[in-house]
């Protein structure tokens, strides 16, 4: 049986007083940072966070979720 791969829209990677490093995902933004929120009541306080960039994600978003840059066409006219 092969594995299918699942990317949310949004990834966070936070650290907490616990030492641990974690993953949270979202259909949005704000629910992945809700998950991330909620994690502090067994990992105590983040102490840092981010939105994740690596192979597969730009700034939290998933790299093909991010619209596409504007085409931009010029027509050279020759007197």
């Amino acid at each position: 049986m092969s594995k299918m791969e699942f990317f949310a829209p949004w990834r966070l990677v936070a650290s907490f007083a616990d030492g641990s490093r974690l993953l949270f995902d979202g259909l949005t933004e704000q629910q992945a940072k809700a998950a991330m929120e909620s994690a502090q009541r067994e990992h105590g306080c983040i102490s840092w966070w981010d939105h994740v960039t690596d192979l597969n994600y730009e700034d939290g978003r998933y790299y093909r979720t991010t619209p596409e840059p504007p085409t931009i066409h010029v027509l050279k006219i020759d007197e």
